[in-house]
C-alpha cells in the first residue's frame, strides 16, 4: 500500500512540472467554487424580482396631522417594473413584509451567483481552451516515435505522401 502512495505521489510530482497540471489544478478549484456557490443559494422558489417602497400619504384635509406631520402610513409596495411603461405595485401587510424582504434578497443573491458562476465558467472556457491549444501543437510538433513531424510543404508531397507536381525533389 505505500508503494502505491508513493507511485501515486511521484506520478503527481512529475505531472506538477508540465503546464497541463496547472491548468487541471485551476480547472478543479474552479469547480469547486462554482459548486459551493450553486449550493450555497436559497430555493428558487423563494424569490422575486423588485424593489420595496415605503410611502407615507397625504389625506389633502388641512387639519389632518399629515398636512404638518410625516403623512398617513407607512405604506409598504413591492414594486416591478415589467417593461418600459409597465410597473405593478403590490400592496404589501405588515406582516408580509419580512417574506417579501427575504425573497428580493434572495433574488439578489441568486443574481450575484450567477454573475460568479458565469465569471468561472468564462475562466474555465480560457483553460479547457488553452489545454487544447497546447495538445494539439504537442501533437503537432512530435509524433509517436518523439521526432519532429514534417508538414507536406516542407517535403514536396500532399497529405496523402504523393508528389507535388511543380516542386523539385530534394
Amino acid at each position: 500500500m505505500r508503494e502505491r502512495w508513493f507511485c501515486v505521489d511521484v506520478v503527481l510530482a512529475c505531472s506538477n512540472m508540465s503546464g497541463m497540471s496547472e491548468h487541471q489544478s485551476e480547472s478543479k478549484r474552479l469547480l469547486k467554487l462554482r459548486e459551493q456557490e450553486a449550493s450555497s443559494l436559497p430555493p428558487l422558489s423563494e424569490m422575486v424580482r423588485g424593489s420595496l417602497l415605503t410611502r407615507y400619504r397625504r389625506c389633502g384635509n388641512p387639519t389632518c396631522h399629515c398636512a404638518r406631520d410625516q403623512g398617513h402610513g407607512p405604506a409598504h409596495y413591492l414594486q416591478v417594473t415589467l417593461r418600459p411603461g409597465k410597473t405593478e405595485q403590490i400592496l404589501l401587510s405588515e406582516e408580509m413584509l419580512p417574506v417579501a424582504r427575504r425573497w428580493v434578497e434572495n433574488y439578489q443573491r441568486w443574481w450575484d451567483a450567477l454573475e460568479k458562476v458565469s465569471e468561472v465558467n468564462r475562466r474555465l472556457l480560457r483553460l479547457r481552451a488553452a489545454e487544447l491549444i497546447g495538445s494539439k501543437e504537442g501533437a503537432r510538433k512530435t509524433s509517436s516515435t518523439g521526432k519532429r513531424q514534417t508538414r507536406a510543404r516542407d517535403s514536396g508531397r500532399n497529405h496523402a505522401g504523393n508528389k507535388v507536381k511543380g516542386r523539385k525533389d530534394e
